[in-house]
């Protein structure tokens, strides 16, 4: 048995702290978006007499043993589901690494939905989210996709909206750490940010444009870099409506009311900043593209 499906990043959209949840995790005002820059990732089955996870990837930085988030979510999956089977996966990596737009949590959610499709869905959407959620906060939002905001039970909503927007996203030659940036808020947490309900508000009854004026991520607060804010600097004066930083760095998109604008963008933009693309809104986290 094969299959190969294909995982979109995100953007984070909205991002914002509110606290502690009883798990120890930090309770989150979120709102996500899945994009057209994506990994694919093939599953075989060599067999069903027990459990071994096999992973290749094109990408030499990635490790390929018990420390690679695909080898934990299929585990995680044989776990739930008390199957066994001998899998080789392979990975064809094009999201950023350490860039907050999911470089991991895309393949264990493409991981989690290929296994699942392979044995028959032996998990509702539900329950496999639940898996997802085990090995990382960002699988589960990476197996719906789509444009997805939290609720106060943490749990993450689709909103239908109008995606007509273009991203165009800098992926700087820094990467910053997760757990650096939630131990600067713990030290010094930051007032709430008053304007989440104005933001879903927006999305739901109108478009990402219509809420771009209220995108926003915390994390660019805590940080005070300067490397930051002139990427997002660097993007407004080319013509995004508003830019920010996603999850906890370190890409920075703009959003661009056109192609044409970002286009524009991208070319004036790219001599400084090497790593550079346009990117768009998708409507699905994961999707089966062969078996």
């Amino acid at each position: 048995m094969k299959i190969k499906v294909r995982a979109y990043a995100k953007l984070n959209l909205f991002l914002d702290i509110t606290g502690r949840l009883p798990s120890g995790r930090h309770s989150l005002n979120i709102a996500t978006q899945s994009v057209d820059i994506y990994d694919d990732i093939t599953v075989s089955v060599m067999s069903t007499d027990n459990y071994d996870c096999r992973i290749t990837c094109n990408n030499p930085d990635i490790p390929c043993d018990e420390k690679n988030i695909v080898w934990k979510a299929a585990k995680a999956f044989f776990d739930a589901t008390g199957l066994a089977a001998e899998i080789a996966v392979d990975i064809e990596k094009h999201v950023p690494l350490m860039g907050g737009m999911g470089g991991s949590s895309v393949d264990g959610a493409g991981t989690l939905v290929a296994l699942n499709e392979l044995f028959g869905k032996k998990l509702d959407a539900e329950a496999l989210c639940a898996v997802g959620d085990k090995i990382g906060a960002d699988v589960p939002i990476c197996i719906k996709g789509g444009t997805l905001y939290s609720i106060t039970s943490g749990d993450m909503i689709a909103a239908e909206c109008d995606t007509n927007c273009v991203f165009v996203c800098i992926y700087p030659d820094f990467t910053l750490s997760t757990a650096e940036a939630y131990t600067k808020y713990d030290e010094n947490p930051t007032e709430i940010n008053p304007h989440y309900a104005d933001f879903v508000s927006s999305i739901v009854c109108g478009s990402l444009s219509e809420g771009a004026g209220f995108i926003s991520n915390v994390f660019t607060e805590i940080y005070h870099d300067s490397r930051i804010e002139e990427m997002k600097t660097d993007l407004l004066e080319s013509g995004a409506v508003i830019s920010e930083m996603t999850g906890s760095g370190s890409v920075v998109f703009g959003v661009f009311e056109s192609e044409e604008t970002a286009a524009y963008s991208k070319k004036i933009l790219s001599g400084k900043y090497p790593h550079i693309f346009t990117t768009r809104p998708v409507s699905c986290g994961v999707y089966v593209l062969e078996r």
